[in-house]
């Protein structure tokens, strides 16, 4: 096959969930004797960055930047714009086509987009499938396969993965979130065109039948999320550390939950990283809580979380479609005390601990953007974090030892060529 994946998330190394999962597929489909490549929006130093390492393990890069693009004049500044294109194939044999963050600054103007189709080099590639996760990707792909198209000629599958109830263009969440579902009516019927489309929980499966009718194909997220390299990752032995960790600081990841636990746990260290949900009506918050650091995203995540973390919260309050970071976390023997919103009771696999919440409505604040949180019992939580932090070790350690050994089993015990096979049979 030739796998070619559109990504939407900001930056070559971008640490949302949805991206490292992406890139986690096609990296599993390349060690599978597959030809992969995305297009993915970066910074120039990332590019150079990638071809160093590329480099260190004896792969030509090939680095080529591409002509040109003419985005016309900035409506403001009459400034010309111009869009930088890149192409380097990476460490892991991957064809990357980068864009220039100038393209994000004009997301989501569908006119700009789709009237250069250049973008994602499709054409040149000429893959057997193409994956994404966005409305304008659809579109555009549609429109390349009609018949009198300049690209008629191309055969290709289409392949959407739905990593968010908000992707999708009914039901409740629908629109809720910034860049997601921009035109709900013309999306929903594009996606009953689709060749495939992959729901990564049950829990978003069942949410695209109930609300839109529409028939999903579920599996896990590919095994190389998690795996390193297709190896289980190093164990932790993290029962003499002292903070507790929170993933992407913002409302509708708990974020209420967790600063109300840091009040009332004041002789605990708690720390959070930044990421793409987090906004400065949230770092002001934070920032009142003494026995809080905040971080910066990360994309080094066992250096800079799992070695330095006891235990992790996930007090999502929206419908999570899995929660990648539990998995992550599970794995390496870190306890996880999760909400049990949405997808996140599969991620979890029966693991302690797992608390009910209130989960948001879809019901949006005007002034922050941010989803409505329902006001939420926090003693579950309370009692579960003092249980993992007390001096006795005794109850942490029988714990972590128990999430190591039951996580690998339940990841081993997974199809690791589930999707692949999929693909191949469309």
């Amino acid at each position: 096959m030739r796998v070619f994946l559109v990504q939407t998330a900001h930056g070559l190394n971008a640490p949302s969930g949805g991206y490292r999962s992406n890139l986690g597929f096609i990296r599993q489909l390349g060690s599978y004797g597959h030809t992969v490549a995305q297009t993915c929006y970066g910074f120039d130093n990332e590019v150079e960055e990638g071809a160093v390492k590329a480099k260190a393990n004896g792969i030509d890069p090939e680095i080529r930047r591409l002509p040109d693009i003419d985005l016309g004049r900035d409506p403001t500044t009459r400034v010309k714009q111009q869009l930088r294109v890149t192409k380097f194939v990476d460490e892991n044999r991957i064809l990357n086509v980068v864009i220039s963050r100038k393209l994000w600054e004009m997301y989501p103007y569908e006119d700009q987009v789709t009237d250069h189709k250049a973008y994602l080099e499709i054409a040149d590639f000429k893959p057997t499938h193409v994956v994404f996760n966005d409305g304008l990707t659809m579109k555009l792909t549609q429109q390349m396969l009609q018949p009198g198209s300049t690209h008629s000629q191309l055969k290709f599958k289409r392949v959407c993965v739905v990593h968010s109830a908000e992707q999708l263009p009914f039901g409740p969440f629908c629109g809720s979130l910034s860049g997601h579902c921009l035109s709900a009516p013309a999306e929903n019927e594009m996606l009953r065109g689709l060749d495939g489309i992959w729901t990564v929980s049950r829990g978003i499966r069942d949410y695209a039948m109930k609300h839109g009718n529409l028939k999903t194909t579920f599996f896990v997220h590919a095994t190389w999320t998690y795996l390193e390299g297709g190896n289980i990752p190093m164990r932790r032995t993290n029962v003499d550390k002292t903070e507790v960790g929170l993933v992407n600081a913002c409302a509708l990841k708990g974020l209420p939950i967790f600063i109300e636990l840091a009040k009332r746990l004041p002789h605990i260290q708690f720390v959070t990283w930044k990421s793409w949900g987090t906004k400065q009506v949230h770092l002001d918050q934070l920032r009142q809580l003494p026995n809080v650091k905040v971080e910066p995203a990360t994309t080094d995540t066992e250096r800079d979380i799992w070695d330095r973390i006891k235990v992790l919260l996930v007090p999502s309050v929206w419908n999570e479609a899995w929660g990648a970071v539990i998995t992550e976390a599970q794995l390496r023997g870190i306890p996880v005390i999760a909400s049990d919103a949405g997808g996140i009771p599969e991620a979890k696999i029966d693991l302690p601990y797992l608390v009910p919440v209130k989960m948001v409505t879809g019901e949006v604040d005007p002034k922050t953007g941010d989803y409505v949180v329902p006001k939420q019992n926090i003693s579950p939580w309370e009692h579960a974090l003092v249980k993992l932090m007390a001096r006795d070790t005794s109850e942490y350690e029988e714990l972590s030892d128990y999430t190591a050994r039951r996580t690998v089993q339940w990841i081993r015990g997974l199809d690791q060529r589930a999707q692949e096979k999929w693909l191949l049979n469309m």
